[in-house]
């Protein structure tokens, strides 16, 4: 469920059918899972042969290379109706070259808060909030776990986030694919490693164990002026073509500028603070824990530096 303006709501789920057939397919499902379901415990599945064949990245190539033809730009109205896509800010629908063009779209008129101590979430899309993370346990859906280790590639990086503070943003096809910088400070570091595409909507992180820390995903490290060293996951999905920066290792960040954009896909932006660093909103945790993500737009405030 989706909490969005004040009330609960189910998530449209772009080509669900497809995501149901490629996620729900019973043959994906192992013989340790109908074990397993006798004495009452949930396995995940093993991947269909549909899933796994989505998560190649030779599909999501072609996919995004019809993305960038003239011809797909015909999907654009009908993307938008069917979706209710917030065009306020950007560009009218007739004006895009192609789909690629109108999905990694620029919006007008964001803002993040003024008050430097607090944290505006960097994406447009579902938020979820953790507090006190175990790093060996980080939990991805219920039932589903991953580790930080795993995810970084670094052990000894996963471990000093122990007892810190996650922001997950899940951006679907219908968001604002740009993130922004929600703080000043120092690109320290950026590693691109490589994976798979899985999908990243809940009927796949629900079914496939450690999907994070198996998908294509760039971890960036930046030393921020008010919330201490942070890390920022970008976690590819099924169709992604590619994720494009506008920075570099050793940059400068400045709170609101462009960062990144995702094109054609769904996509993921993990962020991880320190012990002590940050307070995210009371309310989106609660929400988290029963299992609800909350619709958030970019720059709104999340949570508040603890570190001032």
């Amino acid at each position: 469920m989706i909490y969005d303006n004040g009330a609960l709501r189910p998530e449209k789920i772009v080509a669900e059918k497809w995501m149901r057939l490629i996620y729900d397919d019973a043959s994906g499902a192992n013989a340790a899972h109908e074990a397993d379901a006798l004495c009452g415990t949930q396995a995940p599945f093993a991947p269909s042969s549909l899933a796994r064949l989505t998560s190649r990245k030779i599909l999501s190539r072609l996919y995004g290379a019809y993305c960038k033809t003239r011809h797909s730009a015909n999907m654009i109205g009908k993307f938008i109706a069917e979706n209710h896509v917030d065009m306020a800010g950007c560009p009218p629908a007739g004006s895009y070259k192609n789909f690629a063009e109108f999905f990694s779209r620029e919006k007008k008129g964001i803002t993040f808060p003024k008050e430097p101590h607090l944290l505006g979430s960097p994406c447009e899309g579902l938020v979820s909030a953790y507090d006190d993370i175990d790093p060996a346990r980080m939990v991805a859906a219920k039932g589903m776990e991953y580790s930080l280790a795993e995810l970084f590639g670094d052990a000894e990086m996963a471990e000093a986030y122990r007892g810190g503070s996650c922001l997950r943003v899940r951006l679907t096809p219908a968001d604002y694919h740009r993130m922004h910088f929600f703080d000043h400070g120092e690109i320290t570091a950026v590693e691109c490693i490589d994976g798979d595409l899985y999908s990243v909507n809940p009927l796949a992180v629900a079914r496939i164990a450690k999907l994070y820390c198996q998908n294509k995903r760039v971890r960036i490290n930046i030393s921020t002026r008010n919330f201490g060293d942070v890390v920022i996951m970008e976690v590819g999905a099924t169709f992604v073509g590619s994720i494009v920066h506008r920075f570099l290792a050793g940059d400068n960040a400045r709170r609101g500028w462009q960062a990144s954009y995702f094109l054609p896909g769904g996509s993921l932006v993990l962020v991880y603070f320190k012990k002590d660093a940050v307070k995210l909103d009371a309310e989106i945790i609660d929400r988290t824990k029963k299992g609800i993500e909350t619709k958030t737009a970019v720059g709104t405030s999340v949570g508040e530096s603890l570190t001032r």
